[in-house]
């Protein structure tokens, strides 16, 4: 009876594992393609909007003319508005590629945050 089971379970087992797996397969067909690129465009406007306003606040609280003054908060608010503002189109670019939305793998921004100039 023991047998019997262990076996019935490794069937069990595989048959699960195979559904599992050509259910991941076809992930397109779970998706809505018009409510996800809306989702996306909507974290986009967030993002941008959002780096307006940390970009208004460096250049006020962190900026003496065009000089950055380089306190451990500016560094890390500079850090913060660069990364979004560079890499918010790529980050959007490779989630539109992965949700199939487009066939064209965007290409990785390369940028140095301290050579980033905030107070222009």
């Amino acid at each position: 009876m023991f047998t019997a089971l262990f076996i019935v379970d490794k069937i069990m087992c595989r048959l699960i594992c195979i559904a599992l797996s050509l259910f991941m397969v076809s992930c397109q067909g779970i998706r809505n393609t018009t409510t996800y690129n809306l989702e996306l465009m909507y974290i986009e406007q967030g993002l941008v909007r959002q780096s307006t306003t940390v970009g208004l606040y460096l250049k006020d609280k962190c900026c003496e003319g065009t000089k950055f003054l380089n306190t451990e908060y500016c560094a890390n608010t500079r850090d913060t508005y660069v990364t979004i503002k560079e890499r918010t189109a790529y980050h959007l670019g490779m989630m539109r590629y992965l949700g199939r939305l487009t066939e064209t793998r965007p290409e990785p921004p390369k940028f140095k945050v301290e050579e980033y100039p905030v107070c222009e």
